[in-house]
């Protein structure tokens, strides 16, 4: 058997393991709903200013040519 000289041993890396309470998430929603013929959509402006506040946009669904164009968000309620 051959021995191997330049190996190092390192001490072992102590894993340390906390439990910390559960935290129900909870969330709110935000639908804007927008008549194209009547209003202009929302600018980048509008948008920023909503992201500012925490709205994160998921999704914008116009389902008919007639219908409102609606913008769905979702933040994190504040405890």
């Amino acid at each position: 058997m051959s021995e191997q000289k330049d190996v190092r041993m390192f001490p072992p890396v102590p894993i340390v393991y906390e439990t910390m309470p559960a935290q129900d998430l909870k969330w709110e929603y935000r639908v804007l709903s927008i008549d194209a013929r009547e209003r202009e959509l929302p600018d980048v402006a509008e948008l920023n200013e909503l992201g500012s506040a925490g709205w994160l946009l998921v999704s914008v669904v116009k389902a008919g040519e007639r219908e409102p164009v609606r913008y769905y968000f979702v933040r994190q309620q504040n405890a």
